[in-house]
């Protein structure tokens, strides 16, 4: 897996987490995968299969274990932060995160070895960049 793959695997993992792929959250993907740098050599084109690689494996046995492990097998620690964030930003799409959903960030603080002061400010910097003006 690519470290694309990896970090589209994480976004698709934290969508999952209320077992839910909602409309706001697949929008939500497909922005950050066409604007973001870190995303500027992926194909677009290939974003779905990817996407259905992941929803695949999440159903098997053990699935969000084995995702974890490929996640993390496929991002480098240093890119830990934004794995987060980009999960921080999917949650965000429905202005609403419920336990599984904090469940999974604590899942990937762990996968990343990030402490809860430095997840804190990126959860705080997902919310400012989408909040509502009314």
């Amino acid at each position: 897996m690519t470290l694309h793959e990896g970090l589209i695997w994480t976004m698709v993992l934290a969508s999952a987490a209320d077992r839910e792929l909602s409309r706001g959250e697949q929008k939500r993907l497909r922005e950050l995968v066409a604007h973001l740098p870190v995303f500027a050599d992926f194909d677009q084109r290939g974003l779905a299969k990817v996407c259905e690689a992941c929803a695949g494996q999440l159903v098997a046995e053990n699935g969000i274990d084995r995702v974890a492990r490929l996640i993390k097998k496929s991002v480098p620690k240093r890119f830990g932060e934004t794995a987060y964030v980009l999960a921080c930003d999917i949650l965000s799409a429905d202005g609403r995160a419920g336990a599984s959903e904090l469940g999974v960030l604590d899942l990937l603080a762990e996968l990343f070895g990030l402490d809860s002061l430095r997840c804190a400010a990126l959860e705080v910097a997902a919310r400012a960049r989408y909040v509502k003006a009314a």
